[in-house]
């Protein structure tokens, strides 16, 4: 069965960083892209209220153009749809996921973070939890479908260093709320917390890129702005065996092998990094990570990679680090 799809908001990530047209030659780097890669979706309503948007996508979107184009959510949200994207800019997010569940829209694959107020997310989790027949949700944390996650979440698990000895540490940069939100995800994910620490310190840093610490699972955890014009975002855990990182955005994840310091007996140093044999290229995962959130959500019988659920953790950790001034610009 085709499922009809639409998009809320046409911006970058719905459709502009590749012009939404999939070829088999490039990744599917936007939402339109990945529903024109997948067999058994169809993009054939788009919704947004700024003329401007909308004309940029008539003219340069280049994949289906039977595309029916809105300025008026009800009217987008009677197109019978399967399928819901929201990308709408993050301070309108909690109001298109109402009217979707209102008009009971069966799937939604929503943009990070889910909302900016984490007293509007912990509404809708709970209208979500209470309907009969809850939607199917995707929050958009590509970086989950990436197997460099499973391998970190296996090495931290076989860890015989005593839990405080062993330090997670994240780098981030063009904002905590916006790129290094994607890191706050993935410490849930690596281990497995359902519930948001204390923070030990908390230094503002600018235009929102803050530099706050706690602890985790019983692991010190840092996690590190930087007023960066490029996007930073590495993931390491240092514990008696070495330094096992996840870089350049999640593409690579290197290990460092704790071993003897020829120079001077009876005390170790580590080696230089190599990749881990046996796991998927970094650069070949990424590219296939969106499309791979959106095959988990089109497929009943796929494991859910990143649902509402699994988002609260990235949210309250937001709304803490927020609500002691940390994203002030």
């Amino acid at each position: 069965m085709t499922l009809r799809v639409g998009i809320i908001g046409l911006g970058r990530i719905a459709w502009g960083y590749d012009g939404g047209h999939w070829d088999s030659t490039a990744p599917a780097l936007t939402h339109a892209s990945c529903f024109a890669r997948h067999p058994d979706t169809e993009l054939v309503a788009a919704y947004d209220p700024v003329t401007e948007a909308r004309a940029a996508f008539r003219t340069g979107h280049a994949g289906n153009a039977q595309v029916a184009l809105h300025d008026d959510l009800d009217a987008f949200l009677k197109e019978n749809l399967d399928l819901v994207a929201i990308a709408s800019p993050s301070e309108h997010h909690a109001l298109h996921i109402a009217a979707c569940l209102d008009a009971n829209v069966p799937r939604l694959w929503i943009e990070k973070p889910v909302t900016l107020k984490l007293d509007d997310y912990s509404r809708l989790l709970e209208r979500i939890q209470s309907m009969p027949q809850p939607p199917r949700t995707c929050v958009n944390y590509p970086r989950r479908a990436l197997p460099q996650l499973a391998e970190m979440k296996r090495h931290l698990a076989s860890s015989q260093t005593r839990p405080e000895n062993i330090s997670i540490a994240v780098n981030y940069s063009r904002q905590l709320a916006v790129n290094g939100v994607h890191m706050l995800d993935l410490l849930s994910a690596l281990t497995g917390a359902t519930e948001v620490p204390p923070l030990d310190y908390l230094r503002k840093g600018p235009n929102g890129n803050p530099q706050f610490g706690f602890s985790l699972a019983g692991h010190p955890v840092t996690v590190t702005g930087h007023d960066l014009p490029y996007h930073l975002i590495e993931l390491s855990i240092t514990d008696g065996r070495g330094r096992l990182s996840l870089v350049r955005g999640g593409r690579d994840l290197v290990w460092e092998k704790a071993v003897p310091n020829p120079g001077y007996p009876g005390f170790f140093h580590l080696a230089p990094p190599q990749g881990l044999e046996g796991v998927e290229d970094g650069e070949t995962a990424m590219n296939q990570s969106m499309y791979r959130m959106l095959c988990s959500l089109a497929d009943p019988q796929a494991p859910e990679l990143s649902t509402f659920e699994t988002a609260w953790f990235a949210q309250a950790l937001l709304e803490s680090v927020s609500a002691r001034g940390g994203l002030a610009a």
